[in-house]
């Protein structure tokens, strides 16, 4: 008998959780408290992982009740109440979705003491609708080959990113999410063979089945991936080749239903517990199957939405969260859709080769008035390894947005020390639009080459300490031996001897580690020496030329 219950049980699971295309319905259940839960904040690797804890104390960030997961105690009396079979769980939210198939028994869960509210999130005799970020189409693209980065080299240029793999910063060590539909041929694709052969695919998790086989789902997510960790050389380099990765599918590509939402918020979560740098998604949501519930403008408030919600407690925990802008630009909508609408994540509108707002991409402000998107990347023909293994071009912001998280992932790989808001705003302060942002396309288009000198600069001074330019004089000051470390740099500064006018006495290009900069034809008198890296000054000493 025990067999067999654990038979249906099983069975009514793998059901339950299969999609929302089962005869199940769906309902979020928000408790109102954690009182009396059995973890302490004395002990968080109870509820926590090591790196998770380690990016919480590296960011000064404090360990509290949001961490502790939801109470057993109040799950099992909700499905005391009737036959229900969990499918997710929220600690940041308090809550758990649960799936029915007798809804008479919610009556009975609402009037539990501890519960704060219901929600019906899936009805399975709506009809099944299309997916607003699963729409990119497909165009192929001749082949260019550019540094090695072929097709890719377009994207990652825009961004100034080339320099910054140039100066050895490609995402080593930090670790991205993925939040997507599926991830079709991953495990097949030859330009993921390197991430795969370096151990950097470093595992996937289902929220919609359990039981499925994500790399035999939807082909988003592969596209969305490609942008930036696949590597073939001469053909196509992601912004992030050497970064590592966890593939999360939470959405189900034959509907739309806040059910959805929640699978979502159970990704952000497990992101965190598996010790996550980054999260990039590419998912908005404004309308459902379900017309009824669909969202308004005012909606766009990031308090509303549970997975805007969610999005901003990842970044409250310390976690980088880039997110689509959406690709309603062109509908009667046209605005940002949530959890675009979210605090403190990066939200990612679509350019063109012309650096211009593709019509597609949504727009704000948000319904608080806030900018969004934050910036923009290219989302018009953005180079991809579509599901075939081939170099394709697509458009939407769920391609801009890969664009901006993985470089992100290579800066602050340089400055693991910066905190995920300080990282935000290096990149929004070097934006083309940061002295004037806009809801069209936010901060602008980030340099991120330049965001990685000015966080040099703020974090060595000028650098007199030597970290990367060191000057000795010889004794009679007939030379000056300039000392560089360009690889940290990437490419060659420039040094200038100025008179103690202002006037420039010469200029000299350092393309090699050692320089000697010879002073035999200079005259006597005081001077002041300069390294600049364009507009960034790496060195800057005055001395006396006796």
């Amino acid at each position: 008998m025990k067999k067999l219950f654990l038979f249906i049980f099983l069975f009514i699971t793998i059901l339950c959780c299969e999609s929302q295309q089962s005869a199940y319905y769906r309902y979020w259940i928000q408790f109102t408290y954690k009182r009396g839960s059995e973890y302490t904040l004395d002990n968080p690797s109870n509820y926590l992982s090591l790196k998770a804890i380690l990016r919480r104390q590296k960011q000064n960030i404090k360990i509290d009740s949001t961490d502790f997961p939801v109470k057993q105690e109040y799950i099992d009396s909700v499905l005391s109440k009737g036959f229900a079979i969990v499918c997710s769980k929220s600690k940041w939210l308090n809550g758990i979705t649960i799936a029915i198939s007798d809804t008479s028994i919610i009556k009975k869960i609402a009037a539990l003491s501890f519960v704060k509210r219901t929600e019906k999130t899936f009805n399975p005799n709506i009809s099944k609708g299309n997916k607003l970020e699963a729409k990119i189409f497909q165009k192929k693209k001749i082949l260019n080959t550019n540094n090695g980065y072929g097709n890719a080299f377009t994207q990652i240029n825009m961004l100034n990113g080339i320099w910054l793999h140039k100066a050895g910063y490609k995402g080593e060590g930090m670790v991205i999410a993925v939040l997507d539909g599926g991830f079709q041929n991953v495990n097949t694709i030859p330009a993921f063979s390197q991430a795969w052969n370096n151990g950097q695919i470093l595992g996937a998790k289902d929220f919609v089945n359990p039981q499925s086989d994500v790399f035999s789902e939807n082909y988003h997510g592969e596209h969305v991936l490609s942008v930036m960790a696949a590597y073939d050389y001469d053909k196509f380099i992601g912004t992030a080749p050497e970064a590592s990765y966890w593939l999360i599918r939470t959405e189900n590509t034959v509907s739309e239903s806040p059910a959805e939402v929640d699978n979502l918020v159970a990704g952000l979560e497990f992101a965190d517990s598996v010790g996550t740098d980054i999260i990039t998604t590419s998912v908005g949501y404004y309308k459902f199957d379900n017309k009824q519930r669909n969202y308004k403008y005012h909606d766009m408030n990031g308090k509303t939405c549970r997975a805007s919600i969610a999005e901003t407690m990842a970044s409250r925990k310390g976690m980088i969260v880039v997110n689509s802008a959406g690709n309603e630009g062109d509908s009667p909508w046209h605005y940002i859709v949530a959890p675009g609408d979210a605090d403190s994540i990066i939200t990612v509108g679509s350019v063109r080769t012309s650096l211009e707002r593709s019509s597609f991409s949504s727009f704000g402000p948000t319904a608080d008035k806030r900018i969004k998107p934050t910036v923009c990347a290219l989302g018009s023909n953005t180079a991809v390894i579509n599901e075939n293994g081939e170099v394709s071009s697509n458009n939407g912001t769920s391609l801009a947005a890969p664009v901006i998280a993985g470089l992100t992932a290579c800066l602050w790989q340089a400055f693991p020390n910066i905190s995920c808001n300080g990282i935000i705003e290096l990149i929004k302060k070097h934006a083309s639009k940061y002295d004037s942002p806009n809801n069209e396309i936010g901060y602008g288009i980030p340099d991120f080459y330049a965001s990685y000198m000015d966080a040099i600069e703020s974090s060595k001074g000028l650098l007199t300490n030597g970290d990367l330019v060191q000057v000795q004089a010889s004794p009679a000051q007939d030379t000056l031996n300039v000392e560089i470390d360009r690889g940290i740099l990437g490419r060659d500064p420039e040094l200038t001897l100025l008179a103690s006018n202002g006037k420039k006495i010469l200029t000299q290009k350092i393309s090699e580690v050692h320089t000697r900069l010879l002073l035999t034809d200079i005259k006597a008198g005081e001077y002041t020496l300069e390294v600049m890296l364009g507009d960034i000054t790496l060195y800057k000493q005055k001395f006396t030329k006796q």
